[in-house]
């Protein structure tokens, strides 16, 4: 068994921050897909005492950057409203997935960056495991 503390990180709004969780691992060896969805479980589970923070958060990480032009064009980018639902693994999971597909967040293990779904990521003791949203620059 090998235990990675997996961080998430958006620049500018660390109180948006996912939070720091400990995923469990069979071996050291897994995929990219995998680490993604064991990583959103857990970030559910510790959100879940607060299923309106917990929707918020993640709506927040996961927001394409379409979704960031035309909210951005109106002066303010806001959540859809909605009555804050207890999140769906599977679809969390998917929707993290199709983020990563799409560039929303990367992902660096041990420091280096990897880039496909399906990519081997070699999880050793002690190095860090980090997903960062990126945020387009304005005019950029």
């Amino acid at each position: 068994m090998v235990d990675i503390e997996v961080r998430s990180r958006m620049p500018g709004r660390s109180g948006d921050d996912l939070p720091a969780v400990l995923v469990r691992l069979a071996d050291e060896g897994t995929t990219v897909r995998e680490l993604i969805r064991r990583t959103v479980e857990e970030q559910i589970r510790e959100l879940r005492a607060d299923a309106a923070r917990c929707r918020q958060i993640l709506d927040r990480q996961y927001l394409s950057n379409d979704d960031l032009r035309t909210q951005a064009g109106t002066g303010a980018i806001r959540m859809p409203p909605q009555v804050p639902a207890d999140p769906d693994v599977t679809t969390e999971v998917a929707r993290a997935h199709r983020a990563f597909a799409r560039g929303a967040f990367v992902v660096f293990v041990g420091g280096r960056q990897v880039v496909d779904l399906d990519e081997e990521a070699a999880l050793r003791l002690g190095e860090p495991v980090v997903f960062l949203r990126l945020v387009a620059l304005a005019g950029g």
